[in-house]
């Protein structure tokens, strides 16, 4: 099956579980194993954040349990969700900044690395002192 097909179907689950589901359940029924749902997952926001505000959510159910996906219509449906997700973007990019810091400093600036490595520790910090601007923190 296409990966294009794997997304339709992966929405079309979604819809006709409006309450959510896990990857159990998917296990169960579309006989995925939880590495190829989270590719599916990755590919149908993928195509769901270029064309509408809808978005497939996964929230917590519960210690060790698994979490549960749904889709969501509005902003304010998945804010949870976007909370978290935001926090991490954020979390990850703090950290990769941290690594590309680490390899300019121990890299030659004329060398192709060391030259990335700036790039992306300088676009990464301005980024950063934007978000803290929005965050109301101090960089």
């Amino acid at each position: 099956m296409r990966s294009i097909e794997k997304i339709n179907r992966l929405f079309d689950y979604a819809v006709s579980h409006p309450d959510g589901f896990t990857y159990v359940d998917i296990q169960a029924d579309l006989r995925w194993r939880r590495k190829e749902l989270l590719k599916v997952v990755k590919g149908l926001r993928s195509l769901l954040g270029s064309i509408d505000q809808i978005n497939l959510v996964c929230d917590p159910t519960g210690p060790g349990q698994p979490w549960s996906y749904r889709l969501v219509g509005t902003v304010k449906d998945a804010q949870p969700w976007t909370a978290n997700r935001l926090g991490d973007a954020e979390t990850r990019l703090t950290t990769i900044r941290s690594v590309a810091s680490s390899i300019a400093a121990g890299t030659d600036g004329r060398t192709t690395d060391g030259k990335r490595a700036r790039l992306i520790k300088r676009a990464l910090t301005r980024l950063l002192e934007d978000l803290a601007d929005v965050n109301g923190q101090l960089f």
